[in-house]
């Protein structure tokens, strides 16, 4: 795996996927004024107005180019650039010659930055237990081990789809993780049979803190760190 690359102006975000491009040349030959890769960054966003560049970017054949308009403004724009660089940062973290703590330990800490979620944690599902793997921060979770029948945990490994509590003080099967803890979603990692073998809890001090983009982001990033799981 290898870094997924980000050139910014205020008006367009550019991303280069090199795990994904298949070097067709289509951009260097389109707008080699941005796209030149005798240059140390060989994409320069600042060499062209905006819509050229998005044009130039349309004829990537690969998609490891992609264009972002207006992030600042522009939250669904934002989304999903946040999106790109979590699942390629979770990505890079399983993959990494690492031990499986840190590994983990990175993961968690690529979802919290993407949305600013107060902490996230990845857990191992066991027969008869849930058991935390890695979490961010120092402060460690009030219940790092319980039976996988608890908890919003134990909901989501029964029901084998994530769970959402956006007032965990109103969801009797809340089992506390951090005192702050207003909202709380997890979300679980299927294995190839379709086993829960994990899950990723995140957390935020506010209520109502979840809609379907945090769920979307922290489904695709589960879906990228499921090598931590593989035994």
């Amino acid at each position: 795996m290898k870094r997924l690359q980000v050139y910014s102006k205020p008006d367009i975000t550019v991303t280069f996927d090199p795990n994904v491009c298949i070097h067709s040349g289509v951009c260097i030959m389109t707008l080699p004024t941005v796209f030149d890769v005798r240059r140390a960054r060989w994409i320069d966003v600042d060499r062209a107005d905006a819509d050229p560049i998005a044009h130039a970017i349309d004829q990537c054949p690969s998609g490891a180019l992609q264009y972002y308009r207006n992030v600042a403004r522009d939250s669904s724009a934002a989304f999903r650039l946040s999106k790109a660089v979590a699942v390629n940062h979770a990505a890079l973290a399983t993959s990494a010659d690492a031990p499986r703590e840190e590994r983990a330990r990175q993961v968690a800490e690529a979802i919290r930055d993407a949305r600013g979620y107060s902490w996230v944690g990845l857990y191992d599902v066991r027969a008869d237990e849930i058991a935390a793997l890695a979490w961010t921060g120092d402060e460690t979770p009030a219940n790092p081990r319980f039976a996988r029948t608890r908890g919003l945990n134990g909901a989501a490994v029964a029901e084998r789809k994530p769970v959402v509590a956006n007032d965990v003080a109103r969801d009797p099967r809340y089992l506390a993780t951090l005192g702050s803890t207003r909202a709380e979603m997890i979300v679980p990692v299927q294995d190839a049979t379709g086993a829960v073998v994990g899950t990723i809890d995140v957390a935020s001090d506010r209520a109502d803190a979840f809609d379907d983009r945090d769920l979307e982001l922290v489904d695709a990033c589960a879906t990228a760190a499921s090598g931590l799981w593989e035994q």
